[in-house]
């Protein structure tokens, strides 16, 4: 039973850094070329009004999070079957 529970735990942590490798690989993590001066960024936006496009990716991402912890909720719940075997045997 000890096994297999920390076979749980290790599939889910292989999970999540795998996740979290593939969502910072396109970070940018080095620092500006002269730290003294930093560089600046100047970026217009036209507001058109509602955008579909961004709406349907936080939709998508709601729901990849969503099945994500469902998905950690049945990996990780206890065997329902080991207590009634155990209070059976008693």
């Amino acid at each position: 039973m000890r096994v297999r529970r920390g076979l749980r735990w290790f599939v889910v942590l292989a999970v999540l850094l795998s996740v979290g490798a593939v969502l910072s690989q396109g970070a940018e993590t080095s620092p500006p070329a002269d730290p003294s001066r930093p560089s600046t960024v100047v970026v217009r936006v036209h507001d058109n009004g509602f955008d579909w496009a961004d709406a349907g990716v936080g939709a998508a991402a709601a729901l990849a999070t969503t099945l994500l912890a469902l998905g950690l909720v049945l990996a990780l719940r206890p065997d329902r079957g080991s207590t009634w075997q155990t209070m059976k045997r008693s």
